[in-house]
């Protein structure tokens, strides 16, 4: 399968059964493609929940990467229920959410989530793009959580809304530096293309960072004379002013 579209399986799955949720699991293989396993609903009311097989899910964790749980809602939108929020917080999995209503799916990450290694990730919609990256960093070498900073991480297919929500949330969240003055875990936005979608990496000191490439793999670079031309802002959390 390829790693640009496991979500239209998960549409197809959801189209396949309008009338009840379906659910499923997405997992990141050995040879780092993307690859979904439906699962049977096994909750006595699939109409409005859903369950996967307890045994099921362990499997998936020992055998696979596994990336998050998907399930739909057929008569509601793609906001997580109160139910799926306690569900994701208690097993520390994302949750995967398609609407049929709304045809949307929103992302969710519970704070409970422990991220894996920052290097060598795939590019992944969604589960490993820059901004997950930026979430993971901050959760694995600070300790500090901004899970809260943006609810779904299903970013709209548009550069221009994906941008004013990631500049809105910065300047809700963090203090804006000169690039000057950058120091260690100062979050830098670069514009790779004109008019494009903006490109978010953590400065690791010593003129390196580190960030996702876009259908490619995260990694340590330098920031030389290229990718500094390509910096539109450079911001620090609160907490390290």
């Amino acid at each position: 399968m390829s790693l640009n579209n496991f979500h239209d399986k998960i549409i197809s799955h959801a189209e396949s059964k309008p009338d009840q949720e379906v659910c499923g699991v997405v997992l990141l293989c050995p040879d780092l493609s993307v690859e979904i396993k439906q699962e049977n609903n096994i909750n006595p009311d699939p109409v409005n929940s859903f369950t996967i097989s307890p045994q099921k899910l362990i499997t998936y964790q020992v055998k696979y990467n596994l990336l998050g749980i998907y399930h739909t809602h057929p008569f509601s939108d793609e906001n997580p229920s109160e139910q799926d929020i306690i569900n994701s917080e208690e097993s520390g999995i994302p949750y995967l959410i398609y609407s049929l209503i709304t045809k949307k799916f929103f992302l969710y990450y519970p704070e409970s989530f422990e991220p894996d290694s920052l290097i060598g990730r795939p590019y992944i919609k969604g589960f490993h793009e820059c901004t997950c990256l930026l979430k993971d960093y901050f959760i694995k070498n600070l300790n500090i959580n901004i899970t809260q900073w943006n609810k779904n991480y299903w970013l709209t297919e548009s550069d221009q809304e994906a941008n004013k929500l990631l500049i809105d949330i910065l300047n809700r969240n963090t203090d804006r530096v000169e690039i000057q003055n950058i120091k260690k875990h100062d979050i830098l936005v670069f514009q790779i293309k004109k008019n494009g979608r903006k490109h978010v990496g953590i400065y690791l000191g010593d003129d390196y960072f580190i960030h996702q490439c876009g259908h490619s793999i995260s990694r340590k670079d330098m920031l030389d004379s290229r990718w500094q031309s390509k910096i539109k802002g450079a911001y620090r959390h609160r907490s390290l002013v």
